[in-house]
C-alpha cells in the first residue's frame, strides 16, 4: 500500500509535494501577517529599509507560490521531478520578481503631486479612520469606530483604498487633523512623498498577490491530502469520481469564503459610492489588488495572526543578505 503512494505518477498524492505545499501555506500566511504589521505600523516607526526587505520577500514568496501552481500543471510533461521543481522555482521566481516589481514601480512613476500628497495624507489619516471621524465627499466611512477583525487590514491599506481621490476629497471630524490640514499644515520633501507613495501602491499589490496564492496552494494541499487518503484507503472509484471535481470545488469554496462575507468597511457608503468607484476609475491596474485585500484578508486575519506566531515565532523577513550580513558580524564579533 505504502508503495503504491510512492511509485504513483500523481505528483498531488506525493507526500513530499503535501509537505511543500503545507510549509508554503506556514510561510505565506506569516508572511501576510508581518507586511500587515509593517504597513499598518500607526506610529510610524517602519523603517524605509523593512519596507524594502518586506517588498523583495514578497516576490520571493509570490513566486514560489507560482512556483508550486505550476508544478502541477507541467508535471505531464516533465518527466524527472528534480527538473520539474528547478523549472518550476526559476519560472515563478523570475515571474513574479518582475511582474510585481514593473506593476509598482509603472503606477509609482505615473504619479504626480496631487497622488503623493494624497497617500500622505490619507496615511497620516489612518488613526481618524479607525475611530469613525472620516467623511468622503461628506458620506459616512464608519459610524463607529473599527471592529478588531478588520482594524489590521484596515490600518494596512486605508490610504491604497483612497489612491484614486484627491486631498479635498477627505474630510475629518478630527480636530488636530484639521489643524495639520489647514494652518499648521507640515512641509514635506519629495523623498518622503515618493516613499509614502510606494508604500500605498506596494502593500495592496504584495498583499493580495500572496494571499491569493497561499489560498489557491491551500486548496491544492488538502485535494492532494483527500487524494491520499482514499489512495491509502484504496477507494479507487471514489477517488476517480472526485479528481476532476475536487480541487475546483474547493476553490470556488475558499474564494467564495474570502469575498463573500464582506465587512463595515466594504458596505458603508464612503467606500462602495467613492473610494471604489474613484480607485477603479483612476487606479484601474491597483483596483483589483485594493478591492481583493480589502475583502479576503479580513476572513483570514486570525488564521494569519496565529500561524505567525505560534508557528514561525514571529519571524521578521529581514533581507536574506542583510540577515546574513547581521548573522557574520554577530558570529566574528569578541
Amino acid at each position: 500500500m505504502h508503495r503504491t503512494i510512492f511509485t504513483s505518477k500523481a505528483l498531488n498524492v506525493q507526500p513530499w509535494f503535501l509537505i511543500l505545499l503545507a510549509c508554503y501555506a506556514v510561510l505565506e500566511l506569516s508572511f501576510n501577517h508581518r507586511l500587515l504589521e509593517l504597513a499598518g505600523d500607526l506610529q510610524m516607526t517602519t523603517t524605509a529599509v523593512q519596507l524594502h526587505d518586506i517588498e523583495i520577500w514578497g516576490r520571493i514568496v509570490s513566486g514560489l507560490g507560482l512556483a508550486l501552481l505550476l508544478m502541477r500543471w507541467l508535471d505531464r510533461f516533465v518527466k524527472s521531478r528534480l527538473a520539474l521543481l528547478v523549472l518550476s522555482c526559476a519560472l515563478g521566481l523570475v515571474s513574479m520578481w518582475h511582474l510585481q516589481k514593473t506593476l509598482v514601480d509603472t503606477i509609482v512613476s505615473s504619479a504626480d503631486q496631487q497622488d503623493m500628497m494624497m497617500s500622505l495624507k490619507s496615511q497620516l489619516s489612518t488613526q481618524d479612520a479607525l475611530n469613525g471621524r472620516i467623511l468622503l465627499r461628506g458620506e459616512i466611512l464608519l459610524n463607529s469606530p473599527a471592529p478588531a477583525d478588520i482594524r489590521p487590514v484596515m490600518s494596512a491599506i486605508w490610504a491604497s483604498s483612497l489612491a484614486g481621490l484627491s486631498p479635498d476629497d477627505l474630510d475629518s471630524s478630527s480636530g488636530a487633523a484639521q489643524l495639520l490640514s489647514g494652518f499648521f499644515s507640515p512641509q514635506f520633501t519629495s523623498q518622503q512623498l515618493s516613499a509614502a507613495y510606494r508604500k500605498t501602491v506596494m502593500t495592496p499589490v504584495v498583499l493580495g498577490a500572496s494571499l491569493l496564492f497561499g489560498l489557491l496552494n491551500l486548496c491544492q494541499f488538502f485535494a492532494g491530502l483527500v487524494a491520499l487518503v482514499l489512495m491509502v484507503a484504496r477507494q479507487e472509484e471514489m477517488l476517480e469520481r472526485c479528481k476532476f471535481w475536487l480541487l475546483p470545488s474547493l476553490t470556488v469554496l475558499c474564494m467564495v469564503l474570502s469575498w463573500w462575507p464582506g465587512n463595515v468597511w466594504t458596505a458603508s457608503p464612503a467606500y462602495r459610492l467613492v473610494a471604489s468607484p474613484a480607485l477603479w476609475a483612476d487606479k484601474p491596474y491597483l483596483a483589483p489588488f485594493v478591492e481583493w485585500s480589502v475583502r479576503a484578508e479580513p476572513a483570514w486575519a486570525d488564521s494569519v495572526a496565529w500561524v505567525h506566531s505560534a508557528l514561525l515565532q514571529d519571524f521578521e523577513f529581514k533581507s536574506p543578505t542583510r540577515f546574513l550580513t547581521v548573522t557574520d558580524s554577530a558570529s566574528t564579533s569578541p
